[in-house]
């Protein structure tokens, strides 16, 4: 499983963690963007990237079923769900990306959230909202992959 995460090309300077971007998902069982939705599928990537590691975060590590992941400004959304045997199954509006298992899962995300943090961070003020949020939820997720393996 691969995750992309782009500020969209159309952005203007100065760079804002309110920018628009891309998320690009590729799995065992195939492939979705925000792309899409057609011209208002872009979302608010800085502050997408910030829920998703969040909420993949809990539930992760919670026991819930099923966990939906909504973009900001946008109707993109995964949806993971948990099976009995702790595969996670990855979907977009009902069709399956890709099942893998938690630890796959969580290493996707995270390894696609630090290189687009580790492109884009630095070009946001370093009082900006969003990249603060993103730099805490980075740091939270990191010391969860630490704990998953």
């Amino acid at each position: 499983m691969e995750f992309e995460f782009s500020v969209d090309e159309n952005e203007t300077p100065p760079p804002s963690g309110f920018d628009l971007g891309h998320i690009d998902v590729r799995g065992s069982d195939g492939s979705v963007n925000s792309r899409d939705r057609g011209p208002g599928g872009a979302v608010m990537i800085y502050l997408t990237v910030t829920l998703l590691l969040d909420g993949l975060r809990t539930f992760l590590a919670g026991k819930a079923r099923s966990y939906e992941s909504t973009a900001v400004d946008s109707s993109f959304s995964l949806t993971f769900t948990r099976s009995r045997d702790g595969v996670i199954a990855t979907s977009c509006r009902g069709s399956l990306v890709d099942r893998s298992s938690a630890a796959g899962v969580a290493a996707a995300v995270h390894a696609a959230a630090k290189r687009f943090a580790d492109t884009h961070l630095e070009q946001l003020p370093s009082d900006d909202a969003g990249r603060e949020d993103l730099e805490h939820s980075l740091a939270e997720f990191s010391r969860f992959m630490k704990r998953l393996r």
